[in-house]
């Protein structure tokens, strides 16, 4: 289970991020996530709904092909994240439910970030695989147009996937500004030494 895993964190693995990235994910977290100075969410916001809604689209330039990427390269950095500091995926049946009342006003009404709650919960939704086909259906569905959008499926799964979407540049950036893994994520400092000696080669 141990090779499994350091497998899966080879920079070859990975389709979007590169081998500096996979290794240092905070540097990530640093040079794209933070000093691009971007609206992530807003950015990935306009992608999702000009993708599944063709009247949405703009006429003017929008760099879906440079924000498809960095939206593959965030799914990617935060599965680094989760396996470095030994989080597991959040159980599908649990992922919507609060375990209390406090939980429910922190994170809906004062918007408190929950970075090992969400990231447990964005890929117990689905993995990283499920993830990356989710972009190919974006991608496809950028094909169609408005004179047959009526062929395009309804996908209700749609409502929680940008939900998560949304919410995974914020929470990247949260761990930026607490100070980057070693600080915000204190399981990061058992995991690192295993993961290093995996991807030496």
């Amino acid at each position: 289970m141990m090779k499994n895993t350091q497998k899966k964190l080879k920079a070859k693995h990975f389709r979007y991020l590169s081998k500096e990235y996979v290794k240092d994910p905070d540097r990530f977290l640093k040079e794209v996530v933070h000093q691009w100075g971007l609206n992530w969410s807003n950015n990935f916001n306009y992608l999702i709904n000009s993708s599944i809604y063709p009247p949405m689209r703009i006429d003017t330039a929008f760099e879906y092909g440079f924000m498809h990427h960095c939206l593959g390269q965030m799914i990617e950095v935060g599965f680094v994240i989760l396996v470095k500091c030994n989080l597991k995926p959040m159980a599908k049946q649990n992922m919507f439910q609060y375990s209390c009342r406090k939980v429910v006003r922190d994170e809906i009404e004062k918007g408190i970030i929950f970075p090992e709650k969400t990231l447990c919960a964005f890929y117990g939704f689905k993995s990283v695989k499920e993830w990356l086909a989710v972009l190919n259906d974006l991608l496809r569905r950028r094909d169609y147009g408005e004179n047959n959008m009526e062929e395009l499926p309804l996908d209700l799964e749609y409502v929680p996937i940008r939900e998560f979407l949304l919410k995974l540049p914020v929470v990247l950036h949260e761990i930026y500004q607490r100070g980057g893994l070693q600080l915000c994520l204190p399981a990061y400092a058992g995991g690192i030494n295993r993961i290093t000696r995996g991807n030496k080669s």
